[in-house]
């Protein structure tokens, strides 16, 4: 697996899992044995948490194969920019232009650790 699909397999999962497991947790009150069971019986819950379980899982695969100087940067910057775009599109969460400024910001910095 190249470089590029560990990253790609690892946004999408992470993304999808954190999307997800916010669905899931959004009406939520406080954390109690009986939100947790509620928790284990919803759908968007377990699947969000199993996405997410498999992003660890791909993180696992890369970072055996890769610097973590390298792959951790990557995975983290294209992470969030993903969560961030995602939170927005699929939740209706808000994107500033200082969130927009953050995530260039953070790619940039990504190509300039790749130089």
């Amino acid at each position: 697996m190249t470089t590029a699909l560990y990253v790609a397999a690892y946004a999408l999962l992470s993304t999808g899992g954190v999307l997800l497991l916010r669905t899931a947790l959004k009406d939520t009150g406080n954390l109690s044995v009986g939100t947790a069971r509620t928790l284990l019986a919803e759908p968007s819950f377990l699947l969000g948490f199993l996405l997410y379980a498999l992003s660890f899982v791909t993180w696992l695969l890369a970072l055996r194969r890769y610097e973590v100087v390298a792959i951790f940067p990557v995975f983290v910057g294209v992470g969030y920019a993903c969560v961030v775009l995602g939170g927005y599109l699929f939740l209706g969460e808000s994107l500033s232009a200082t969130r927009v400024a953050g995530i260039l910001v953070i790619f940039a910095g990504m190509a300039l650790l790749f130089r």
